[in-house]
């Protein structure tokens, strides 16, 4: 029997739809048709445009037929974060703020891969300003998680995580601030890369030196997410970050277990975090473990390694009030109470004083991440501490299992992810297991700059060894494997 064309990887479809054999109007139905059976009890979108996308896959079709040459991506659906620019659809970043505001124009990295081929038919939902590792808001809802819907999603790209484990389409555009692409992939079970910090141009950002926020994919299978970054990464003279990166496309190697001998790693089960919940803890140590035994090589964590992650809340919260503060008088009892909280300034933390230190500490932040690679290639340790939160999680609430109090969110779920942000090394999310409880296990792999052409290799490896794309999402409707 064959694969419902919804539940194929990108790299599946594609020779068949620049063949002409599958038509891009043909998958977006069955993408369309996906989305209205099983949106409804995980809310994944916060805007889908169903008649734009239909049109514009026949007419890709048509051009197709007339001989125009297919684009790397052709015909291949994705949606796209409602932090980000797409043409002719809404920009709300999930606040009543923005109610009814439509873009003029795509960002640069949507049309990268508009240009490409690919066809935005939906935005994925976000909480409120994209200000939590969560995704709620008043005006969207919940987004809830599609191994189980007690639980949350992540975020704050919790719906672009979603929509590629319900098969809601291959391809789908993050954003990530402090681990809000790669927090709600390890929740959802897929890959999410957050690349060199503007690697992939953030053009559209209000402070090009200050922000935190990367652009990111995400996708089912490594190689999708690795056709998508292609795509979208390259220099623009809009954004000074974007200089610097290799204009060569990343090849994953055609034997993904030969990139790992020779490999050096190091590993960390906690950061500043006390605990990690075992079967984390066991999950990602197996990763590891299996890296070792296909030929990499373990080295020793450098000595005394800490991370100031207080100061890089600090220069998020700044950046999120120099953007989003004004709203406060005019919509702030409207707004998602811990959003609201966010963008009110606190007196013991922004200062002037305060401020200026943690701008110094990102260069010692972005120093210390770099001493994790003298000696080793790639560091890794889990994406967040324990498997998706209650749905019902507030972001100003602990973490607590079992009855135990483990402390904010922000030091004891995802401190793995925070560093690098401000450091702007890359960092990709690869899942590796179920709990015991029946949702995914996600491990974290970091990287030098610019250096995604190994992440995503070894991130090949891991899929290899351990093979993931036969795991569904029970809400996605196809059968788990035996």
């Amino acid at each position: 029997m064959s694969e419902p064309l919804w539940s194929r990887s990108a790299a599946d479809l594609l020779p068949d739809l620049k063949t002409g054999a599958l038509k891009a109007e043909t998958l977006m139905r069955a993408v369309l048709d996906q989305v209205a059976a099983r949106n409804g009890p995980v809310n994944a979108f916060s805007h889908l445009d169903a008649e734009a996308a239909l049109a514009a896959a026949r007419e890709a079709d048509g051009d197709l037929a007339g001989g125009k040459a297919p684009g790397p991506l052709h015909g291949i659906p994705f949606s796209v974060k409602d932090l980000l620019a797409v043409k002719g659809m809404p920009l709300e970043y999930a606040s009543e703020a923005f109610a009814g505001q439509v873009s003029g124009d795509d960002a640069l990295a949507i049309d990268r891969l508009r240009r490409a081929g690919a066809i935005p038919f939906a935005k994925s939902t976000t909480p409120e300003f994209g200000h939590k590792v969560l995704t709620d808001s008043p005006r969207q809802g919940v987004s809830r998680n599609p191994w189980n819907p007690e639980f949350s999603c992540g975020g704050s790209s919790g719906g672009a995580a979603v929509a590629a484990a319900m098969g809601f389409g291959p391809l789908h555009v993050s954003t990530d601030g402090a681990g809000s692409g790669r927090i709600p992939a390890s929740c959802c079970g897929i890959v999410g890369l957050k690349p060199t910090w503007s690697a992939v141009p953030h053009e559209t950002t209000t402070d090009l030196f200050g922000s935190l926020t990367c652009i990111g994919q995400m996708g089912r299978t490594v190689a999708d997410v690795a056709m998508m970054f292609n795509v979208m990464k390259g220099p623009d003279p809009r954004d000074p970050w974007s200089h610097g990166g290799s204009p060569a496309p990343v090849v994953l190697p055609q034997d993904p277990l030969a990139a790992l001998r020779g490999l050096r790693l190091r590993y960390a089960p906690r950061m500043q975090n006390r605990w990690v919940d075992p079967d984390i803890e066991v999950a990602v140590g197996a990763a590891v473990d299996r890296l070792i035994a296909a030929g990499a090589a373990q080295v020793a964590m450098p000595a005394g390694f800490a991370i100031d992650t207080a100061s890089a809340l600090v220069l998020m919260r700044a950046y999120q009030h120099a953007r989003f503060g004004s709203l406060l008088d005019e919509f702030g009892g409207r707004m998602d109470r811990t959003a609201r909280l966010g963008l009110t300034p606190q007196p013991e933390t922004q200062t002037y004083p305060r401020l200026a230190a943690a701008a110094r500490a990102r260069t010692d932040i972005f120093r210390e991440v770099e001493r994790l690679f003298d000696g080793a290639d790639i560091f890794i340790t889990p994406t967040v501490a324990s498997p998706a939160l209650p749905a019902g999680q507030a972001s100003d609430e602990p973490l607590v299992v079992d009855g135990v109090d483990h402390g904010p969110l922000r030091d004891s779920w995802y401190p793995y992810t925070i560093p690098y942000n401000a450091s702007g090394h890359p960092a990709i999310s690869i899942p590796c297991g179920l709990s015991s409880g029946g949702l995914p296990i996600g491990l974290q792999v970091v990287g030098r700059w610019h250096d995604e052409a190994r992440l995503l290799a070894v991130a090949a490896a891991l899929e290899t060894l351990q093979p993931w794309a036969g795991h569904w999402a029970p809400l996605a409707g196809k059968g788990q494997p035996s």
